[in-house]
């Protein structure tokens, strides 16, 4: 009974006392869960946003640029369709691009985190 006299609660009021913070720990950890699923949402979100934006800044320059050569040079529509039909080309490969990049990253954090458990041991 010393922990008694010392103002200190004895050993099993202090083990129930942890528990209990573990259980509220793990009930908040639960709780945030959730968050992570939304990040994820939210980072596919921008990944979508990124391959628009980066179709239309070639389609946008391509049509530019050929809008402008053709009207310094009186061409009709000529410079204008092949630079307007190569900015989609580019447009296309610098999607695939950032596509094989995004998962050429999820492949390697896939293989870290396999490979994690078996450094534990």
């Amino acid at each position: 009974m010393t922990g008694a006299r010392d103002g200190k609660p004895p050993p099993s009021d202090r083990r129930d006392a942890l528990d209990d913070l573990e259980a509220r720990i793990a009930e908040t950890r639960g709780r945030q869960k959730p968050v992570e699923k939304n990040r994820a949402h939210a980072s596919m979100l921008g990944l979508a946003y990124r391959l628009i934006v980066e179709m239309l800044a070639g389609i946008g320059v391509g049509g530019f640029l050929g809008w402008w050569l053709d009207k310094w040079f009186g061409t009709a529509p000529a410079f204008l369709l092949i630079l307007l039909f190569l900015g989609m080309i580019a447009g296309v490969v610098n999607s695939v691009r950032t596509v094989n990049e995004l998962r050429r990253s999820l492949d390697q954090n896939a293989a870290g985190s396999a490979r994690e458990p078996d450094q534990e041991e």
